[in-house]
């Protein structure tokens, strides 16, 4: 199983430099849905990364798909909370972590 990272340039350099092969770089929002949907097509990508950011300005409709996807697991990280995965924990463990 792989990682994949999609993003912007910056962040790509960064998980090249970690060395993630798989990172994408995108600037416009189509682009960044299109290769999001080569990446699940990609059956050696365990893992995809997202920016907190980026994730939330993909459709409702791609975010439902990605937060219910098991393969590849989707990750957003970031500096902005993600009410989405807090809810998540919340219901797997029965406590709200983040109180």
């Amino acid at each position: 199983m792989e990682i994949a990272f999609v993003g912007d340039i910056n962040a790509v350099l960064g998980f090249n430099l970690a060395g993630i092969k798989k990172a994408y770089p995108t600037k416009t929002d189509e682009e960044l849905v299109s290769k999001i949907n080569d990446v699940m097509a990609d059956s050696n990508v365990g893992i995809l990364v997202l920016k907190q950011s980026d994730y939330n300005r993909l459709p409702k409709r791609m975010q439902g798909q990605l937060s219910e996807s098991t393969r590849p697991t989707i990750i957003s990280i970031g500096t902005e909370q993600s009410t989405e995965l807090r809810e998540k924990i919340k219901r797997a463990i029965g406590v709200d972590l983040w109180k």
